[in-house]
Parts: structure tokens; C-alpha cells; sequence
């Protein structure tokens, strides 16, 4: 068997159901784009995450720049992110218009905080939080009304962390606003397609004209106020996404058997050294692990590491490298050199992913972690 980092998951039953709906779709019985079943999936993933507002999109990436334009983000303006996430982070803030602005991040690769502060200025209007793998910060609360307070925005960039809470708070529903990816290797998907909550309703009617090339959604007639694009999710989409969504809570314990499993196999290289494990406090939080990460402590060769994996057909990565301030893109247009977030830097050269995805069962993870225990 061959063990591969992620894997999309749908129940038998529900792909019959998927397709015995679309085939309806295909039948001329219903719309194939913003139908009854993209406005489905929006009521059901804002109830779920306990928002007032969701808006789907066709991605995470276009979710991000429709947040950032509907917050009034642009030029002049700066937005702080971790130096640890996708590049989709950073370049929806540049093409908003304004400049990202990187931070450090912390051993569980989250936004450092108190980095964080040490970058605020006048021009700051919004911070932008990621979940990495799922996981986040109990400050985060905390966080919020400190900025708020000054007038900066928090958004959540929740691509990785479907079903993860922190005090039985959805992620999702702390910041002002959050974004979704429905990619192929998320927790859930759509194939792609992507996800805005909000409880600021200003925010969720500007996204919302924004993602319908600039409608007004109150005028009786196809008038259009403002530049806007198209960002609309096709009802097929919307059908995997209300099957993935009616399934994400058994996903998420799932995925933490498999982290729980993981732990207590690997505690014999925790204990000699060799290598440290993601902290999470379970009392406060529900790690959604879309990632399972070791950081390795002595010195190991992660190239090494991944071939002898190969070799027992077990597939490992590591997330972001290089990190987002050393793209290319970003070297390019902001100077950014090696260096200049040496913890950062210093963490993402050391850390690997193991898989952890449904296709996973519990002797998977033992013989996975037994090849890894020999491969270091």
C-alpha cells in the first residue's frame, strides 16, 4: 500500500447522492452555477461555524482579496501575516493593493504575538491569522480586542482548520472575518472552491457584491455599484461541500485518532531527543491536524529522511518551503532576504509532515511511524 500526504474522502452513500443530484442538474432541473445548493451550503456552514454570514466562493485565494477589498484594505495600507503560510496569503494583500507585512512565527508555527505588536504602525489595518494545520492560539481572543482596539482588523485565514474550536468557539468565527479552502487536500473539498464568514454585515453584503462582479444584492434590477468580479461556486461544488460539511465533525475526531496515535508511537523519539512534537491543549481546543508535523532536533537530513520513506512507499513533505517572505516574488518586490526571520526560518528548515487523511487506518499509522523511527 502506498501511503500519500492527503487524500479526499467521500462516504459511498453520499457520492450515489452527489450524483444522482447533479444528474438532476444535467437534466435542466435546476441551475449548475449559485443555485439552491450554493445557498444550502452557505446557511449550513454559517450555522455550523456560528456565524451569521458565509459566502462561497471559488476559492480561498479569491475569498482572501474579496475580504480584503470589502474591508476597504488598499494602497498605502499594511497587512501583517506569518512568515509561515501559502503564498496565496501575501499576494491577496498585494493584489489589494496594500503591502504584506511578514511576521515571526512561534514553535507551533502560529502567528508570534508579541512580534506581531512590535510591527504595528499607522498605516497597520489589518492582521491576518493563520490556523496552520488546523491549530490555533488561545490569545487569540485576546488579540482581537487588542487590535480592535488600536482599529485594526483580525481575519482569520482558515484554509487548514475546518471543525477546529478554541473554548468551544468555531474557528472561523473569531476574528472580523475568515476565509475557507475547499482544495483537494483539505479536511474538506470541493474539488476547489473557498468560504467567507462573517458576523459584520457590511463586510457580508460588500463579499458578496464583490464576488457578482459588483451587483447591488438589494436592487430589484441587474444594477452594479461598485468593480467587482466573478467568484461564484458552481452548484456541483456545493452538492460535495454539503456532503463533506455533514461529515466534518466524524472527520475531525478521526483525524485526531490518527494524531493520538501518532503521539504515543513517536514518544520514544520525544524522549531520546530526536525530535518535537506540536503542543496542543485538548481542554481548550480542537486541533483539526490537516497537518501532522515533526520538528526534527538533531540535526537530520529531511532529503534523506524522505527517500527512505519512499522506499516503503510512504510519502512525506514539508509545508512552505521556501517560507512566504523568501518567494522569489517577494525577494523581488520587497527585499526580503535570508535572515530576516531567523526563528522562523530556522523552524520551517527543521520540520517534516507525516500523512494523515482518512484513507489512514490505525495500523497505517503504526507501520508508518515504525518506518520513521528507522529512517532517523
Amino acid at each position: 500500500m502506498k501511503y500519500n500526504t492527503a487524500f479526499p474522502y467521500f462516504p459511498e452513500e453520499d457520492i450515489q447522492n452527489i450524483l444522482r443530484k447533479f444528474k438532476e442538474l444535467l437534466e435542466g432541473k435546476g441551475l449548475l452555477s449559485m443555485g439552491k445548493y450554493v445557498k444550502e451550503f452557505e446557511k449550513k456552514f454559517a450555522d455550523y461555524i456560528g456565524v451569521e454570514h458565509a459566502i462561497a466562493t471559488t476559492s480561498c485565494t479569491s475569498a482572501l482579496e474579496t475580504v480584503l477589498f470589502a474591508s476597504g484594505i488598499g494602497e498605502g495600507d499594511e497587512v501583517i501575516i506569518p512568515s509561515q503560510t501559502f503564498i496565496a496569503t501575501a499576494s491577496a494583500v498585494v493584489r489589494s493593493g496594500a503591502t504584506p507585512i511578514f511576521s515571526e512565527v512561534n514553535q507551533n508555527f502560529l502567528l508570534d504575538f508579541e512580534d506581531m505588536k512590535s510591527r504595528i504602525t499607522s498605516k497597520t489595518k489589518a492582521v491576518i491569522f493563520v490556523h496552520f494545520s488546523g491549530l490555533t492560539n488561545e490569545n487569540i481572543f485576546t488579540i482581537k480586542d487588542w487590535l480592535n482596539e488600536r482599529g485594526v482588523l483580525l481575519l482569520e485565514d482558515a484554509a487548514h482548520a475546518h471543525g477546529a474550536s478554541v473554548f468551544d468557539k468555531k474557528i472561523g468565527s473569531i476574528g472580523d472575518a475568515a476565509t475557507f479552502s475547499f482544495y483537494s487536500t483539505k479536511n474538506m473539498t470541493t474539488g476547489e472552491g473557498g468560504m467567507i464568514t462573517t458576523n459584520n454585515t457590511h463586510i457580508a453584503e460588500k463579499c458578496t457584491s464583490i464576488r457578482s462582479r459588483g451587483l447591488d444584492i438589494k436592487a430589484k434590477y441587474e444594477i452594479f455599484n461598485e468593480l467587482g468580479t466573478n467568484q461564484r461556486m458552481t452548484e456541483v461544488q456545493a452538492l460535495m461541500g454539503l456532503s463533506q460539511l455533514n461529515n466534518l465533525n466524524d472527520f475531525v475526531i478521526y483525524r485526531n485518532k490518527l494524531a493520538n496515535a501518532y503521539n504515543k508511537y513517536l514518544q520514544p523519539l520525544v524522549e531520546d531527543g530526536s525530535i518535537r512534537l506540536i503542543k496542543v491543549n485538548h481542554d481548550t481546543m480542537v486541533n483539526a491536524y490537516w497537518r501532522y508535523t515533526v520538528f526534527l532536533k538533531n540535526g537530520q537530513n529531511r532529503e534523506e529522511i524522505r527517500k527512505k520513506m519512499e522506499g516503503y512507499s510512504i510519502k512525506i513533505d514539508w509545508a512552505y518551503q521556501p517560507m512566504v517572505h523568501l518567494q522569489p516574488i517577494f525577494k523581488k518586490m520587497y527585499g526580503m532576504r535570508e535572515g530576516d526571520l531567523p526563528l522562523s526560518e530556522q523552524l520551517a528548515e527543521t520540520h517534516i509532515c507525516l500523512p494523515i487523511h482518512l484513507g489512514i487506518s490505525m495500523k497505517g499509522v503504526k507501520y508508518i511511524s515504525d518506518k520513521f523511527i528507522e529512517s532517523i
